[in-house]
């Protein structure tokens, strides 16, 4: 669900106060959440070599070499089997996220202003937002709240946008009615040179009605853009390409397809034989222009379009949204890291350097990808927007109404110290 349905599904659940809070806990019933927007991997730093003249064991590491490497040994295996468990209130984990929860980015506690992506040095927020002098399309400065209008809405009472950036683009469907999401254009926009493109638009039928579309942000990978829409009769949808540095679109599947996302040099997306059949991954290699096998990690998604993923790590939800699985590497194939208890749901998964979001009906959670220890990060409901330098945290509506404020918070995840993650016995891969 993207996230400007992930606001109005807060306010039908809104019951209480929007502070956030940083508390060990679990999941519950799933209730609205943001686009699956991926992020970079933070990596490990590889042994250098020691100065001529330094003592080396037979290895050929030095003391302190060989304690590293032993380090990036331990934290790859514990990676492999990555389980997520409530952290531990360590200072190193708690202050950083407290300091970033107890403020809000300028401007985001009162209005509405709904996170679309983040920039690569993740100083500036791409936005659809509604205040009380411009509502549209903007870049958002994250320290300042300083607003850059990219696209204004014609009619901002009904006009809506989603989407997702990667790189220097930006991308977004923009939408015109609130009783659906069928009728819609694709824009894209430059953040090297402010140039906007104008991509395409939703397909009507013969009764000049927009064919129904799966709703989902459009997805962004360095100068490519990807998303589906529907063309025709019994759930028809095909899988759109853009090439944004050589502004051409082509068509690269048809049938019964859902939302594609990207990874690394795939597009890949959920596929069925028939309309409510379960659906399968299929692969498109952007550099051979052919269907492609999908990597390890892909193999055993089924059934699901809630999938995340960096061209590194992987995670995903079973299609029952109970059970969240995780890889570290593409050629692994993902495992059973957190399973939520019987009649809870999750709604919404998000990436970032080292760390994994998640929400469900009770509250957003930020986890570690490299210890698996994980935190709420909101007293209740709200959504988690992932980058490659960023989390951001969205607070739910105070209250309710047509664009109630959302006050927005920055997570650096570099900053933070997160505990090891110590499952008790049985209790592993529940909460």
């Amino acid at each position: 669900m993207p996230a400007i349905l992930a606001v109005l599904a807060c306010l039908v659940l809104l019951a209480g106060g929007i502070h956030a809070v940083l508390e060990a806990g679990s999941g519950r019933r799933a209730a609205q959440s943001g686009s699956p927007s991926g992020g970079a991997a933070g990596g490990s730093s590889s042994a250098g070599s020691h100065p001529a003249g330094r003592g080396a064991g037979a290895s050929g590491l030095s003391a302190s070499g060989a304690r590293a490497a032993g380090r990036r040994a331990a934290l790859s295996a514990r990676a492999a089997s990555l389980v997520f468990c409530p952290a531990s209130p360590a200072p190193a984990l708690r202050q950083p996220l407290r300091q970033a929860l107890a403020s809000a980015v300028p401007g985001s506690a009162s209005a509405e202003v709904l996170p679309l992506g983040v920039s690569s040095d993740g100083r500036t927020a791409y936005v659809s937002a509604w205040t009380p002098q411009f509502a549209g399309v903007a870049a958002l400065n994250l320290a300042s709240g300083a607003l850059r209008k990219i696209q204004v809405f014609a009619d901002p009472a009904t006009d809506q946008a989603d989407g997702s950036s990667g790189g220097r683009w930006l991308v977004w469907a923009e939408t015109y009615s609130l009783s659906s999401l069928d009728d819609f254009t694709i824009f894209a926009w430059d953040s090297a040179t402010g140039h906007r493109l104008r991509l395409g638009h939703s397909i009507a039928g013969p009764d000049g009605v927009p064919w129904p579309s799966p709703w989902h942000a459009p997805a962004v990978s360095g100068h490519y853009a990807a998303w589906a829409q529907g063309y025709g009769p019994g759930g028809l949808v095909e899988i759109r390409l853009a090439d944004l540095s050589a502004g051409t679109v082509t068509t690269i599947r048809t049938g019964h397809t859902q939302p594609p996302f990207f990874d690394g040099d795939l597009v890949v997306w959920p596929e069925s034989d028939a309309p409510g059949a379960q659906t399968t991954l299929r692969a498109y290699n952007l550099a051979t222009g052919r269907l492609a096998a999908l990597p390890a990690a892909l193999r055993g998604v089924n059934g699901t379009d809630f999938v995340v993923t960096d061209g590194t790590r992987t995670a995903y939800l079973s299609p029952s949204l109970t059970s969240l699985y995780y890889s570290p590497e593409q050629d692994r194939t993902a495992r059973l890291a957190f399973r939520l208890p019987p009649g809870q749901d999750f709604s919404d998964l998000a990436m970032a350097p080292d760390s994994l979001a998640w929400t469900t009906t009770a509250a957003t959670y930020l986890a570690s990808t490299r210890t698996g220890a994980f935190v709420r990060v909101t007293a209740q409901y709200g959504f988690a927007t992932g980058s490659g330098s960023v989390m951001l945290v969205t607070d739910p509506p105070g209250q309710k109404q047509a664009h109630p404020a959302l006050p927005l918070h920055v997570i650096d995840p570099a900053r933070i110290g997160w505990p090891d993650c110590q499952p008790s016995e049985g209790a592993a891969r529940r909460s």
